[in-house]
C-alpha cells in the first residue's frame, strides 16, 4: 500500500498516456476521413461550378441561333452574304468569338451558296460544291427533310476545314412567299463553350471529359469521330492525355438542344492524404509521454528547489524595492535637472530679449534673435525630456512640430504663411544629443528659409522629411524659393549658420548635399548619436 501511495503519481500518467493515445488515434482517424470527404466535396463542387457556367455558355449559343434565324426570317428579301456579315459583326461584338463562327447558306440540292464569317467570305473555298461530297448522306437525308420543318436542329460536332471543331446549327431558309429555298447552317466553335470549363483557377488541378452521344470524344481543338482533323493544335488538357481511370470521374448531362453531352470530372493525380502528420502526431505524443516521465522524475527534486528559491525570492523582491526607491529619486533628480536647464535657458532668451532693447542696429538685433531662436531649439529638448517616461529619449514630429511653431512666433508674420508639409513616422525616437543636434540643424534651416525664401506676394511651402533606413537616417529639407546661389561655397561659407549646420552634422557622422531646383533641398545622411559613439 506504502508503494501505491509512493508511486501514485508513476500510475496516473502512465494510465492518462494510455488515455491519451487512444484520443490520438480517433482523432487521427478523424482527420484522414474528413480529409477524403473534403477531396470529394471539392471535386463535387468544381464539378458542379464548371457544369453552371456552361450551361450559360449553351444559353449564349441558343441565343446566336435564335437571333440569326430571326434577322433572316424578318428581313423584307433574303439578305446577302455581305448583310449577313454586317449583322453577324454586330452579333458577336461583346463575345469573344472573332472567326471561331460560320453561316453557311446551302440551296435545296445541298450545294453551298453562302460561306460567311465575320472577316472572310468563303474562305476554305466550298462555295459550288455540294455537301453530299463530304458528309454522310444520313445526313444529307435529315437536311433534305429539315428544310420541311420550323425546327432549329443541331448535328453531331464536325472538325472543319478551317482549322477548328464547331457545332453545326441548321434550320430551314425559306421566301417570302414561304417558298423553300434551301437552309442555314451555323457553325459555331466548341471552344467558347468548353472554356466555360476552365475559365476558373482549378484547370491545373482538375481535368474534364466531354463525350457526346455517349460515343464521340470533344475537346477545345478537335472532334475524335474518326473524320480527319484539320486543326494542328491539341488541347493540352485532353482527359486521355492523363489516364485517370473512369471510376475517379464524377459526371452530368447536358442537353444541347437535341444531342447528350456527357460531362466528366476528375482530380488530374489522386489526392494524398498528407502521411507525415500522423507521423509528426506519433513521435510528438512519444516525446510527450517521455518528457512527462523525466518532469515527474524532476518534480521531486523541484520541490526542494522550489523551498530554497522562494526564499531567494522573498530577498531579492525586498532589494528590487530599494532599487525601485532609489530609482525613482534618480529619475526626479534627473528631471529637476532637465527642468532647471530649460528655465536657465529660457531665462538666457530673456536677457537677450533685454540687450535687443539696447541696440538698434538690425544686425545686431538679427543675431540675438537667431542666438534666441538656438537656445529655444535646446531649451525645447529638455522640455520634451523631462515630460517623457525614460527621460532619455523625444519624440521626433511632435518636437520638430513645435519647433516650428516657435520659429514662426519668433520671425514669421502674418503675411507669410507657408503650407507645411511634414513626413516623420510617428513611433521615430532619438536620444538627446541626437534630437539637439538635428533641433539646431532645422532650426538654422527653417531661420533661412523665413529670411531668404518666403515672400508675401506668393504661395510658399516648407517640406521636412525623415526616413529611416537599415543604419542611418535622411534628414530632407525643402523650401519653394529660389534657393542659394549658383556661385555659394557651401562647405567654405563664412554663414555661421551653414558653419553650425556642418559642424553638427559631422558630430552625427553626416553628409550634407544640397540640391536646387524646383525646389532648395538639403539632404543631411547621418546616423544617430547613440550609435556614433
Amino acid at each position: 500500500m506504502q508503494n501505491v501511495i509512493r508511486y501514485r503519481f508513476q500510475i496516473i500518467l502512465i494510465f492518462a498516456i494510455a488515455l491519451g493515445f487512444i484520443v490520438v488515434q480517433s482523432l487521427l482517424t478523424d482527420y484522414s476521413n474528413s480529409r477524403k470527404k473534403e477531396y470529394s466535396d471539392r471535386l463535387v463542387r468544381v464539378h458542379s461550378d464548371a457544369v453552371l457556367r456552361a450551361q450559360a455558355g449553351i444559353d449564349v449559343y441558343a441565343a446566336l441561333i435564335s437571333s440569326i434565324r430571326s434577322y433572316i426570317k424578318n428581313t423584307s428579301e433574303f439578305p446577302s452574304d455581305l448583310e449577313i456579315q454586317s449583322f453577324l459583326n454586330d452579333l458577336i461584338a461583346d463575345l469573344n468569338f472573332n472567326d471561331s463562327i460560320v453561316v453557311n447558306f446551302l440551296e435545296p440540292d445541298h450545294t453551298f451558296k453562302y460561306v460567311i464569317s465575320p472577316t472572310q467570305l468563303d474562305a476554305p473555298k466550298l462555295i459550288g460544291r455540294n455537301a453530299a461530297d463530304f458528309r454522310p448522306k444520313t445526313e444529307i437525308d435529315k437536311l433534305t427533310q429539315l428544310m420541311t420543318s420550323d425546327e432549329i436542329s443541331l448535328f453531331e460536332p464536325i472538325n472543319l476545314r478551317e482549322g477548328w471543331a464547331g457545332l453545326p446549327f441548321n434550320f430551314s431558309a425559306k421566301n417570302n412567299s414561304g417558298e423553300v429555298i434551301g437552309y442555314v447552317a451555323p457553325v459555331l466553335n466548341v471552344k467558347y463553350l468548353l472554356d466555360y470549363f476552365y475559365s476558373s483557377n482549378s484547370k491545373d488541378e482538375f481535368i474534364h471529359s466531354f463525350v457526346i452521344n455517349d460515343s464521340i470524344d470533344l475537346t477545345r481543338e478537335a472532334v475524335y469521330d474518326g473524320t480527319p482533323i484539320f486543326n494542328p493544335s491539341r488541347d493540352s488538357l485532353y482527359y486521355k492525355n492523363f489516364n485517370v481511370p473512369e471510376d475517379k470521374f464524377i459526371f452530368s448531362n447536358l442537353s444541347v438542344f437535341n444531342i447528350n453531352l456527357k460531362v466528366g470530372s476528375a482530380y488530374k493525380q489522386a489526392p494524398k492524404i498528407d502521411r507525415s502528420i500522423p507521423l509528426i502526431t506519433y513521435i510528438w505524443y512519444a516525446l510527450l509521454s517521455l518528457f512527462s516521465f523525466l518532469a515527474l522524475i524532476q518534480y521531486v527534486r523541484n520541490r526542494e528547489l522550489n523551498r530554497g528559491l522562494r526564499k531567494a525570492n522573498s530577498e531579492i523582491e525586498i532589494q528590487n524595492n530599494k532599487l525601485k526607491d532609489n530609482l525613482l529619486k534618480i529619475q526626479t533628480l534627473i528631471k529637476e535637472i532637465h527642468h532647471r536647464v530649460k528655465n536657465n535657458m529660457q531665462m538666457i532668451a530673456s536677457l537677450l530679449t533685454m540687450e535687443e532693447d539696447q541696440y538698434d542696429d538690425p544686425k545686431i538685433i538679427a543675431a540675438l534673435e537667431q542666438s534666441k531662436s538656438r537656445i529655444q531649439s535646446m531649451s525645447l529638448v529638455h522640455e520634451k525630456l523631462y515630460g517623457s517616461q525614460s527621460l532619455q529619449d523625444i519624440n521626433t514630429h511632435e518636437y520638430i512640430q513645435q519647433l516650428i511653431d516657435f520659429v514662426e512666433g519668433t520671425i514669421g508674420n502674418e503675411t507669410i504663411n507657408p503650407q507645411k508639409h511634414i513626413s516623420i513616422p510617428d513611433g521615430l525616437i532619438f536620444d538627446a544629443d541626437t534630437m539637439a543636434s538635428l533641433g539646431l540643424i532645422i532650426n538654422e534651416l527653417i531661420t533661412n528659409s523665413y529670411k531668404y525664401a518666403y515672400k508675401s506676394d506668393k504661395e510658399n511651402h516648407l517640406y521636412i522629411t525623415i526616413e529611416q533606413h537599415s543604419d542611418h537616417f535622411n534628414l530632407i529639407y525643402a523650401d519653394n524659393g529660389p534657393g542659394l546661389p549658383d556661385d555659394f561655397d557651401l562647405e567654405n561659407s563664412r554663414s555661421l549658420g551653414v558653419q553650425l549646420i556642418y559642424i553638427l552634422t559631422d558630430q552625427l557622422n553626416g553628409k550634407v548635399t544640397y540640391t536646387k531646383g524646383e525646389r532648395s533641398t538639403f539632404n543631411i545622411n547621418f546616423k544617430e548619436a547613440e550609435a556614433v559613439h
